[in-house]
């Protein structure tokens, strides 16, 4: 159980990373002049990648290219699964802003979970490393 604890305290630190570097590729392309849609869809490829490098390495321990597509699947329904929670907590007049945050704790679990046990099951990864 403690091991599990450990696991979701690095999966939080590395999610912290993953927005950091999220936002700052997508800085980069409008700093140096590209058209929103290329900034977004830029960054969102760079993001991507990078967190399933991050994640899969970091948390997980592995990075295995046979593993994209089910990382893929996986980040395409969390994002659904956002989306809808986010048009559910609007249309009950919670502000957007304030929705995203309420949603932030059960997007993380579901997050961890469903990368625990779909997308990198069967990874082993030494929690005390």
């Amino acid at each position: 159980m403690r091991s599990d604890w450990l696991l979701f305290l690095r999966f939080l630190a590395v999610g912290g990373l993953n927005t950091i570097f999220g936002y700052v590729s997508y800085a980069a392309f409008v700093l140096v002049g590209a058209p929103l849609w290329l900034a977004v869809v830029g960054a969102t490829v760079l993001a991507f990648l990078f967190n399933f490098i991050s994640y899969g390495g970091i948390v997980f321990g592995s990075t295995s290219h046979l593993l994209l597509p089910r990382f893929l699947i996986f980040y395409s329904g969390l994002g659904i699964l956002n989306f809808v929670l986010l048009r559910v907590l609007t249309h009950l007049n919670v502000g957007s802003l304030w929705a995203q945050a309420l949603l932030l704790p059960v997007l993380a679990v579901v997050g961890f979970v469903g990368m625990r046990k779909f997308v990198f099951r069967g990874a082993k990864r030494d929690i005390a490393a």
